[in-house]
């Protein structure tokens, strides 16, 4: 995602949107202060001036199968709805946010959209996105129906700013053919860390030259996985309480990494000039990969004569906690708050978002869902239903906050710097990033 500074995006929004708190660089939003309340100057909806339905504009990034299926559900919300109708607009992805942040600050804005979850607080603290309305879905009906660790990232300063998408967990595939060669159980999996290291190390090929011709698991410090491991080890990688990264100055989690950095450093069991994790996994050169639940869709149609296995994450004692990701429906300032939301509610009920998990792969994000039996009918889905249990919320979910941590897992895997000294200027971009404006 693209930055934009606060003096940058103060003068996108200067003589549209009240954000005083965003009138230089460098400005301080008070500490106890909350953004505007968009009602407070908003107009009278279109219905009550006109007697006309409201229209909405909303916005997602495109692929072929999530436009064609959003399309559908947008007529029947205006069949259910016949007071509201939705303009719906499908952008590329790599295009999608260099688009949407600039409109937010014109008339422009989409009045509902698709946004990362970890944009919410960034978007609420400068007043481009208000809470849903509590008349349509109470704070405590969301506490009551939807999975805590899908709902809590998007939540600011106590409100609820929108409904999840996108919804992602960590789950485990590995290739059963590769694992049936090595004398591992091909059907059961890996189900603790040091197994999985151990399937890592005994799936793993190299020549006498050391050149490697197959991997035991495509690692390479994707954040999700690595945070689920630091969270099972017990490790502090997140402040909630002072909205800080943490992990360089927890020694737990410098042990974590540190661990899991040894795989590629010390065990070899990849290398990224070898192949593309999951293009090798799809080739039958990668013996294991951690994922998202959507490769359950994606492999059967991207590699059809690959035999893999899947598993929850594996456990260390107990836990089997698991990361969960995922984007957001949020609304802008300037979007009508009762109308907005009941599309928002219509996007998260229950019947579209079993339709949506059955089609798409994602995983729901309602607590009744967790028991469906047409759901679960298929046991690689309910693994990836179930992984949902034992999840929490990452907080690495910008693309700058990705990026940060990605720039750092390379040197830890490719240079010879101080693990310590990595961690410590990574934690500080990322604790600058979450302090900077948009």
């Amino acid at each position: 995602m693209k930055k934009y500074t606060k003096k940058t995006l103060g003068a996108l929004l200067a003589g549209t949107m009240m954000l005083s708190a965003l009138s230089g660089c460098g400005a301080e939003k008070a500490p106890d202060s909350a953004p505007a309340d968009p009602a407070a100057s908003k107009p009278e909806s279109q219905a009550a001036v006109s007697g006309e339905p409201v229209t909405l504009t909303y916005w997602q990034h495109s692929s072929a199968a999530r436009d064609e299926m959003m399309t559908s559900l947008v007529e029947r919300f205006e069949k259910e709805n016949p007071d509201i109708k939705v303009k719906c607009e499908f952008i590329p992805e790599a295009d999608y946010s260099q688009k949407l942040i600039p409109s937010l600050a014109t008339d422009t804005a989409p009045d509902v959209f698709q946004v990362q979850s970890g944009m919410v607080p960034k978007l609420a603290e400068v007043g481009a996105i208000q809470p849903v309305d509590e008349s349509v879905m109470p704070a405590s009906m969301i506490e009551q129906d939807f999975v805590a660790a899908a709902t809590d990232g998007l939540k600011y300063q106590d409100k609820y700013y929108g409904m999840p998408t996108d919804v992602q967990t960590i789950i485990c595939f590995w290739n059963k053919t590769l694992a049936s060669e090595a004398g591992l159980d091909a059907e059961k999996g890996p189900q603790t860390w040091d197994e999985c290291f151990d399937w890592a190390r005994k799936m793993t090929k190299t020549g006498a030259d050391g050149t490697m011709s197959q991997s035991g698991w495509g690692t390479k410090g994707y954040a999700p996985e690595v945070l689920s491991y630091v969270e099972q080890m017990g490790g502090r990688f997140f402040d909630e309480e002072k909205n800080q990264f943490v992990f360089a100055d927890d020694p737990t989690s410098v042990e974590a990494i540190t661990n899991w950095v040894s795989l590629y450093t010390k065990d070899k069991v990849y290398d990224t000039q070898f192949s593309k994790n999951w293009a090798g996994f799809r080739q039958g050169l990668v013996g294991m990969m951690l994922g998202h639940p959507a490769m359950l869709g994606n492999l059967p149609v991207t590699a059809p004569d690959l035999d893999f296995g899947v598993s929850l994450i594996p456990a260390n004692g107990d836990s089997r906690a698991s990361c969960l990701t995922s984007w957001g429906y949020v609304m802008s300032a300037k979007a009508p708050s009762e109308q907005a939301t009941r599309f928002i509610e219509f996007l998260s009920s229950e019947a579209v978002e079993k339709e949506w998990t059955l089609k798409t792969g994602e995983l729901p994000a309602r607590k009744a869902l967790l028991n469906d039996p047409e759901i679960l009918a298929d046991p690689k889905t309910a693994i990836a239903i179930n992984s949902l249990n034992d999840s929490f919320v990452g907080r690495l979910q910008t693309g700058a906050l990705n990026g940060a941590w990605s720039e750092a897992y390379e040197k830890l895997m490719h240079t010879e710097e101080d693990i310590q000294t990595i961690l410590s200027d990574c934690q500080a971009k990322l604790n600058e990033e979450l302090a900077s404006g948009l």
